[in-house]
Formats: structure tokens, C-alpha cells, sequence
């Protein structure tokens, strides 16, 4: 079974972040990113569903954003403290 194979049946299960799928399969995130920009695509009538970042500090969510990457900083109070989008499909 092919890593993407196995991030499909493990993101089918339950949800992640992509750094998680990246300490699961020990590679650096890049790897993880690239695997579910072509996951997204591949697993048609399925859908690789986010739950939007989240700034920890004062909860701004960056909902109108489609990168998979965590955004750096929140836009409201300039906090780097976000929480990761996670990914699941359904």
C-alpha cells in the first residue's frame, strides 16, 4: 500500500493535521502537503474536507482560505499562534 493510499484509509477514519501525517509517516510536511494536493483530486465521488486554521489567541478562522499550508499569522491581531487545519474525507 502506497503512503497516499494509507493517508486515504487513515483521514477515511479520523481526523488530522498535516503535520501529524507527517510524524505518522516520519517525512518532512512538504511531502504530506504535496500527497494531499493530489489526494484531493484523486479520490472523486470523495471529498477531502478541511476544517479551517484557527488563531489560538483571538479565534479568528480562516475560512475563505483554500491552501492546505497553516497560515502564518492571524490578519486580525497578528498572532503567530495558529492551530493547523485538519483534514478528513468523507
Amino acid at each position: 500500500m502506497t503512503r497516499r493510499e494509507e493517508i486515504i484509509e487513515i483521514l477515511s477514519r479520523e481526523e488530522k493535521s498535516a503535520q501529524q501525517l507527517a510524524n505518522d509517516f516520519k517525512v518532512e510536511m512538504l511531502e504530506i502537503l504535496e500527497d494531499l494536493k493530489h489526494i484531493k483530486y484523486s479520490i472523486k465521488p470523495k471529498k477531502l474536507l478541511q476544517r479551517p486554521a484557527q488563531c489560538k489567541k483571538c479565534g479568528f478562522k480562516f475560512k475563505e482560505r483554500n491552501k492546505i499550508r497553516k497560515p502564518s499569522k492571524c490578519p486580525r491581531c497578528k498572532s503567530e499562534w495558529i492551530m493547523a487545519p485538519l483534514f478528513r474525507i468523507e
